[in-house]
């Protein structure tokens, strides 16, 4: 029996992700029009259900999921005027697959420090993101409810930020 020497930084991510009650999904969507939007990441629901996007590999997947945790984390429906808090009034956050490569002060931040503290070792785990307004939102909840491939509006009526 072969026996496992330490845990990648993905499985560390995903069992943060167990301990804190987040639900991690992937998406199984395989093609062009299959997910909401080919530049999107992964999509933030409720503070409770990550829904990652397809075409990752497992070290984007890893930077991606620890972006998602910190924004499941700091996520709110008012601004709290912390630069750490992201102001989610809908509920909902998309992460884009655009990485910020050197994260000021923000949820970028702790992303990066997150990813390090499951042994990735990146520069950056920050991704821009953007809260979901609109027929965006309505798209990403039903990715958020159904993770198999969604047909649906494009995100881009997203009110972005990085």
């Amino acid at each position: 029996m072969r026996v496992l020497a330490s845990p990648s930084p993905l499985s560390r991510l995903r069992g943060t992700a167990i301990r804190l009650g987040i639900t991690v999904l992937e998406s199984t969507a395989a093609g062009p029009g299959l997910w909401p939007d080919d530049g999107l990441a992964a999509i933030v629901g409720f503070g409770e259900r990550v829904v990652l996007g397809p075409g990752l590999d497992d070290d984007e997947r890893a930077d991606v999921l620890a972006m998602a945790l910190i924004a499941a984390a700091v996520m709110g429906d008012q601004p709290a005027g912390h630069p750490c808090a992201i102001a989610a009034p809908g509920g909902v956050v998309l992460i884009s697959r655009n990485r910020v490569p050197d994260p000021g002060l923000g949820p970028g931040m702790l992303a990066t420090r997150l990813a390090r503290a499951c042994g990735r070792d990146a520069t950056s785990a920050a991704f821009e993101y953007a809260t979901a307004v609109g027929p965006a939102k309505a798209a990403a909840v039903r990715a958020l409810r159904y993770p198999r491939p969604v047909v649906g509006e494009p995100l881009a009526s997203a009110s972005s930020r990085s």
